[in-house]
């Protein structure tokens, strides 16, 4: 029995265990895909008023709590709105840069 050597399959004798962990990873996409929402669509009047809190809360230098949509995801930002660039349509909270087009609400603070 001194004789015998061991051969170790390597990876081999793991290769069974490889389909639940792709399960795994299909789980997790299902569920992180719950977590998913769509963007908000606004009607005009919710825009009017949008663009009005925005062009109040930036002239008189009102802190806001901007609530905006971002990676299937809504998010907030809090602070003052130090600039904004019309061109590329951007609002800056901070050193935060936010679209526009992404904003679904603004609360003034």
């Amino acid at each position: 029995m001194h004789d015998y050597v061991y051969h170790d399959r390597k990876m081999m004798k793991w290769l069974p265990f490889n389909a639940l962990l792709e399960q795994g990873d299909y789980i997790n996409d299902l569920l992180r895909g719950r977590e998913r929402i769509e963007r908000p669509v606004l009607s005009p009047d919710q825009q009017d008023e949008l663009n009005y809190t925005l062009e109040t809360a930036f002239l008189f230098g009102h802190e806001v709590c901007v609530s905006y949509y971002d990676n299937h995801r809504i998010k907030s930002a809090t602070g003052t709105i130090g600039r904004t660039d019309l061109y590329n349509k951007l609002i800056y909270i901070g050193e935060q840069a936010i679209a526009a087009m992404q904003i679904t609400a603004i609360e003034i603070l």
